[in-house]
């Protein structure tokens, strides 16, 4: 519990940082280091990383995602992956003897799913274009994963008892699952209400938060939190390891510490493109 406590705070210092240069290049830095490091952790996992060029390519390519927008037009994103994929295939065919396509399936899957999934926190700044607006929801983003496991772990140690997921994995319960969704719930709401005092007393900027919306999608990111945190748990089974690494002492690796984030930060993003969760008043 110490090494999950100081590792915490580590992480909540670097969040800071990263919420104090909102506006800058700092954000895309960060989130393109935070998705090589996942797609190697689950590359490593999967043994795919025996094979270096195509361990290479993928890690290049994991890194460039965040920077799309800046590095070339948004329309040709879409050729930038297929110019990936050919070039996985042109790895295969030169490899073909000791490369199988079930591992180039693998390294692709990794490293689309993954970069794609974090660059939707960038996509929700770019995307409101005003730093208290975004500020809002990429924390509201965050919480929805990191809130709900914390009260899904700590109501599932007092009264989980039916297992949610047994054969995928056996800590989890059912009533930790409702205790993570509520407190995820009840989060939103007081922390609307904190950034609604704060940004009044603080920088006289007044703010209306949705609330009607915020009950809405506390559960439904609460319930993508659990998808993610089981679909890694599933990789992590089947290649007969516990945690994806040790970067961070008393949670494992970056992936096991985002695995919970890789379907709620892309719904936050469709969210904030077609409903107002915040608004300047």
């Amino acid at each position: 519990m110490k090494q999950r406590l100081i590792s915490a705070g580590v992480g909540l210092i670097i969040l800071a940082i990263v919420l104090f240069c909102y506006d800058t290049i700092v954000l895309n830095i960060v989130i393109s280091a935070i998705s090589t490091i996942a797609v190697h952790e689950v590359l490593l996992a999967t043994k795919c990383t025996q094979h270096k060029v195509l361990t290479g390519i993928c890690l290049l390519f994991a890194a460039s995602v965040p920077f799309f927008k800046l590095l070339i037009a948004f329309k040709f994103i879409a050729m930038g992956c297929l110019i990936f994929v050919l070039t996985l295939f042109l790895i295969l065919l030169r490899q073909h003897e000791s490369l199988k396509i079930g591992e180039v399936g693998m390294a692709f899957m990794v490293s689309i799913c993954i970069p794609f999934s974090f660059l939707s926190l960038v996509n929700i700044r770019d995307a409101l274009q005003n730093t208290t607006l975004g500020i809002f929801c990429l924390i509201l983003t965050l919480a929805a994963a990191w809130v709900s496991d914390s009260g899904a772990y700590f109501v599932g140690r007092a009264w989980g008892k039916r297992k949610l997921a047994p054969k995928i994995s056996p800590k989890k319960t059912v009533e930790g699952a409702i205790g993570g969704l509520v407190t995820c719930t009840v989060f939103f709401v007081l922390f609307g209400l904190l950034y609604t005092y704060l940004c009044g007393a603080l920088f006289d900027i007044k703010v209306a938060v949705n609330y009607p919306m915020l009950l809405l999608l506390a559960p439904i990111g609460s319930l993508l939190s659990i998808v993610g945190d089981l679909s890694a748990s599933i990789i992590k089974r089947q290649c007969g390891i516990k945690d994806f690494g040790t970067i961070m002492p008393g949670h494992g690796g970056i992936m096991d510490r985002f695995d919970s984030i890789l379907f709620v930060s892309p719904m936050f993003y469709v969210a904030v493109q077609y409903l107002t969760l915040i608004r300047l008043a």
